[in-house]
């Protein structure tokens, strides 16, 4: 994407999200804060646990004899979550950094980025799964919300079709394609016929990870599955906090298609003014107050610029030379 462009998307993002703050009202924003009071650090624990779940998901696709340890390959994820968070790049920007974060401590490229594939191929398997139990609760809360039943099942066949395509890429090949298409449209850089080697490997590793480690990809995907889950219970955390009544279909609901909201709004850095959009919309339909949801959302901003900003920190620590994966990434 352009400069511009991205500019222009950011603008607009925060534009929509000062107009979401602006209409719960600083006031009472500021009222729910203070109602939190010295509990506010513990909204951020849930996510802390699901950031440990989610690094086991990653851990599985990686190889079994690795030379880092679990809380490094944590920090590691961190950085490329943080990466994710904040660069409109398709979440293709952190998965490089974890690949070149791997590099650096002596994992092949080959293992690295075929744990990036699968382990979003993984991730994604998992979040389907929880939007399909997210959809099954929103169904039972709002029945008659006009449109509510063929919007869900444009999402999911979206979704089964997004895992489809991932799958049969995969299992031809992925950088194989890539190379097939750049050959028939008779591009073939320098840098190309240089990888071209190594992303075959790359698509080689894939095929034999899937061909030899089904129950690895199966433990992943529940690893991913419970941290979906374990996401509900910020929600939960934050509503008994403010004194706020709340179902546990209600908030998989909410999680499910925030979730959703957020992909939606991939352009833009964090979602911004997606993601809460989404919320609020969903929040509605499950019978939630519209100042709850809005507090809860700029709530949830908070936690993840707390989490974004340790990540960059992990990435500053690790004395990352942008110029080498700004290479990488072309390649």
């Amino acid at each position: 994407m352009k400069l511009t462009l991205k500019l222009l998307l950011l603008a607009a993002g925060m534009a929509l999200f000062g107009w979401y703050v602006q209409r719960v009202g600083v006031a009472e924003l500021g009222v729910a804060l203070r109602q939190l009071g010295w509990a506010a650090p513990l909204v951020l624990l849930p996510y802390s646990v699901v950031y440990l779940v989610d690094c086991l998901g990653w851990r599985w696709t990686l190889p079994a004899k690795l030379p880092v340890g679990f809380f490094a390959l944590l920090r590691i994820r961190w950085a490329g979550e943080a990466v994710n968070n904040v660069v409109p790049s398709a979440y293709v920007g952190g998965e490089a950094v974890k690949v070149y974060l791997l590099g650096q401590r002596g994992v092949p490229a080959a293992s690295a980025t075929s744990a990036a594939i699968v382990s979003k191929s993984a991730q994604t398997v998992a979040q389907i799964g929880f939007i399909a139990l997210g959809a099954l609760a929103l169904r039972l809360l709002a029945p008659a919300q006009p449109g509510l039943r063929p919007a869900l099942a444009v999402i999911m066949i979206g979704g089964t079709a997004t895992v489809g395509l991932l799958f049969w890429l995969q299992r031809r090949g992925v950088f194989r394609t890539l190379l097939a298409v750049a050959d028939f449209v008779r591009l073939a850089p320098g840098w190309l016929r240089e990888r071209r080697i190594g992303w075959l490997e790359t698509d080689h590793t894939i095929g034999t990870f899937y061909r030899e480690q089904r129950g690895r990809f199966l433990a992943s995907v529940f690893s991913y599955l419970v941290g979906w889950l374990l996401d509900t219970v910020e929600i939960y955390l934050v509503a008994a906090l403010l004194h706020q009544p709340l179902t546990w279909s209600q908030a998989v609901a909410i999680e499910a298609f925030t979730g959703v909201a957020k992909m939606m709004g991939m352009w833009i850095p964090g979602a911004l003014g997606v993601q809460e959009g989404g919320l609020l919309l969903v929040g509605r339909w499950v019978g939630l107050p519209e100042p709850f949801c809005l507090v809860y959302a700029v709530i949830r901003r908070g936690r993840e610029l707390v989490f974004v900003g340790l990540g960059g920190l992990f990435l500053y620590a690790s004395h990352v030379d942008f110029r080498r994966l700004t290479a990488s990434r072309e390649a």
